[in-house]
């Protein structure tokens, strides 16, 4: 006798059911993972625009002055005029990136190195914009001023390279994953 035929209709039944079942399970877990790899790309995708969305401005700022050309000038005014101190302003580049920081690891590494050199330039342009505007700068004496002004923008010329390859990296990977 064949098994089959020999078992109840209601087992028969069930074990078809079941067999349903349990297939439904694979793919519904199959049609998540899917999902959730979509949701990733999004994400990477989404945090790889905004940070170029924020690195970009900043970056046609400072092309917009010959910073050298800016550095010689004011060693220039600071040298005829002794008592003459340059006005800097504080900057705030880094909204975006502070805020995926703790997700940062959600990008790829080839982007993860660029932008976080780019990033760390910033912060470093920060704390010396802090020290250009201190009293301690305000009392030092010329030399040691235009020497700290120089390293200011100095580090903004790095910035600006190091921008460069945080935005091509980001747009280099935002066309491979499209």
């Amino acid at each position: 006798m064949q098994p089959f035929l020999s078992l109840d209709v209601k087992v028969t039944v069930a074990l078809i059911g079941a067999a349903i079942v349990a297939v439904g399970w694979f793919v519904n877990a199959w049609r998540d993972r899917q999902a959730e790899r979509r949701a990733r790309k999004e994400r990477v995708r989404d945090v790889q625009t905004a940070l170029a969305a924020e690195i970009l401005p900043y970056l046609e700022a400072l092309e917009m002055f010959d910073l050298d050309q800016h550095l010689d000038e004011m060693i220039d005014r600071m040298r005829s005029d002794p008592g003459y101190v340059p006005v800097v302003p504080s900057e705030r580049n880094d909204t975006v990136f502070r805020a995926i920081l703790p997700n940062i690891h959600v990008l790829p590494e080839t982007v993860i190195r660029p932008v976080v050199r780019y990033y760390s330039q910033v912060f470093a342009i920060e704390a010396i914009i802090e020290d250009l505007r201190s009293d301690a700068f305000h009392a030092m004496q010329v030399e040691q001023r235009e020497a700290i002004y120089a390293d200011y923008i100095s580090m903004k010329i790095q910035a600006l390279e190091q921008g460069r390859n945080a935005v091509a990296a980001i747009e280099t990977e935002l066309r491979a994953g499209k």
